[in-house]
């Protein structure tokens, strides 16, 4: 099977070709501001580098992330998958960074995700990549004491370093279209198949855990952008 798998959740916008766990091509490029001009050409390019193999499913990373990041790679993966007339499925863009940092830790960890507004999205992990929380909007300094001394891994955590261990923040900077593929090829394999469950968000600024809630246990996602939290604008009432 070979999967195209996209993310661009984070200022990095990354695409990857697999042919199940073998990497064909693989493209980063880091500009927060840049996803909807680059994501087609590294595509097409990283195809051509591919021997343009025939796409049989699309992965991508759903976030949480900016909601202008997200919207840019979750509409382009269903087009894709629409154009090529193949399955898409969604990756917690967490998740995939907790694969990557699951080979760089012995213990468990957490991964994250600038949210801006002095908050970061993130997710705890046990030392074999599983979640076992989250994921959450937070300020740093209100996530409790023994998470923030654990390892915690993304380029937002050296923003934060003052109250989060970031020690190996640089080692995982940011989800990576690679290791979207990678997950969603390894559940498949397992048998897991796209949980259809409705994924309730957060309010801005009072995160209940409705979202972590709803995620707990799932890992293929319906392609949808996975915002976690609501945004502040609202539907006058009249």
């Amino acid at each position: 099977m070979v999967m195209l798998a996209v993310d661009t959740s984070s200022p990095a916008t990354s695409v990857a070709l697999l042919d199940g766990a073998d990497l064909l091509a693989h493209e980063v490029h880091v500009d927060a501001r840049n996803h909807a001009e680059v994501l087609a050409v590294m595509v097409e390019r990283a195809w051509k580098s591919a021997g343009l193999p025939r796409i049989s499913a699309v992965a991508c990373g759903v976030g949480p992330g900016a909601y202008t990041g997200l919207r840019v790679g979750v509409s382009s993966a269903q087009a894709y998958g629409l154009g090529w007339d193949v399955p898409v499925y969604g990756v917690c863009s967490l998740d995939a960074m907790a694969l990557a940092a699951s080979d760089a830790s012995a213990s468990p960890f957490a991964c994250a995700i600038d949210a801006r507004r002095r908050e970061i999205y993130w997710a705890q992990y046990d030392q074999a990549g599983s979640r076992a929380q989250g994921p959450f909007v937070t300020m740093p300094g209100e996530i409790d004491a023994d998470v923030r001394a654990l390892p915690w891994f993304g380029e937002v955590a050296v923003t934060y370093s003052s109250l989060l261990n970031s020690e190996g923040a640089h080692r995982v900077a940011y989800p990576d279209a690679m290791h979207i593929g990678r997950f969603a090829v390894h559940q498949l394999a397992l048998g897991t198949s796209i949980d259809e469950t409705l994924i309730e968000l957060a309010a801005h600024g009072d995160d209940s855990g409705a979202t972590a809630a709803a995620l707990h246990g799932q890992s293929l996602l319906r392609p949808l952008p996975l915002y976690v939290r609501r945004p502040d604008a609202v539907e006058s009432k009249k």
